[in-house]
């Protein structure tokens, strides 16, 4: 099977999913902007929820989630609210502070994360290979910050682009320790239905969130008008849906490594799209800082 579908097409289909992400998260700038970071990760989490959903039941998994233990299913349940209702809330703010680039440069940290919760709550090993990487992508981000990229566009404040970078580490934070969690039940569960479920649990979770806030229903309200939907539908379907497929493709056809260093490019997409939306000139020390974190990224994914 793996032959059959052609010489790099893994490889393809993971940078065409890290190019959907990076698209996806330019197009959710402006609602974030009108709307805020939860309203539109809700409205993100719902609609891929549905296409999840009508995916499963083409696929016939609807057995094996009904089948799924309760202890698989509240893994799965716990890691969206970390890596969803947490993790991408905090992407988002951060995309409202600093921008798609910036924001996407601290996800590079994630496998760092991964590793370290990995090895704290699980016992796992950390290589030597792992913490070079991580030190690696630390000094990527670091040469961004210093080639004078802090500043938040538009506001320039050192202290609305500090909170930012914290948000930014934060959903790094969040999707790594979703994952760790969402791992513990994969060995049951179907990826379509556990993702299925991590991203309703999300969904309820930042419903939740808004409704405690007095906001849920205007927000609800301002969400579904055919104004806003043009704009969150297409980019919740490519960044989270097709993005999705596409990754599980990549992880199909191609070693899981190569796989996960292609995935990784998000960051270097999101740059050169960034640049071409606002005419500007990319930095030398921008994208060097970018690519040093990306091979980062390579170390800590590829260390045996």
């Amino acid at each position: 099977m793996v032959d059959a579908a052609g010489p790099l097409a893994g490889e393809l289909s993971a940078l065409a999913a890290a190019l959907c992400w990076a698209v996806a998260v330019a197009l959710f700038r402006a609602p974030i902007a009108e709307h805020g970071a939860r309203a539109v990760n809700l409205a993100k989490n719902a609609i891929a929820c549905l296409l999840l959903a009508l995916t499963m039941l083409a696929l016939g998994e609807g057995g094996a989630l009904a089948g799924a233990s309760a202890r698989s299913l509240a893994w799965v349940a716990f890691s969206g609210v970390l890596g969803l209702t947490l993790g991408d809330t905090a992407l988002f703010s951060a995309v409202a502070r600093l921008g798609p680039p910036r924001a996407l440069l601290l996800q590079s940290f994630t496998p760092v994360f991964t590793a370290l919760i990995a090895y704290l709550a699980l016992g796992a090993r950390i290589g030597g290979w792992q913490l070079i990487g991580g030190a690696v992508i630390l000094a990527g981000v670091v040469l961004v910050v210093a080639a004078g990229l802090g500043t938040s566009p538009g506001r320039g404040t050192i202290g609305h682009a500090g909170v930012g970078w914290g948000l930014g580490v934060l959903a790094a934070f969040g999707q790594a320790a979703g994952i760790v969690l969402a791992k513990q039940a994969m060995v049951t569960l179907p990826i379509v239905s556990a993702s299925f479920v991590r991203m309703g649990t999300g969904a309820l979770g930042l419903a939740l969130v808004l409704a405690l806030s007095g906001r849920l229903r205007t927000t609800g309200h301002a969400l579904v008008s055919p104004a806003s939907l043009r704009r969150l539908v297409p980019a919740s379907m490519l960044g989270t849906y097709i993005a999705f497929l596409l990754m599980m493709a990549s992880v199909a056809w191609a070693p899981a490594a190569v796989a996960a260093v292609m995935l990784a490019t998000v960051p270097m997409w999101s740059l050169l799209l960034d640049a071409g939306i606002h005419h500007r000139r990319v930095r030398p020390a921008e994208l060097a800082g970018t690519l040093v974190a990306v091979a980062g990224v390579a170390l800590v994914t590829l260390s045996p």
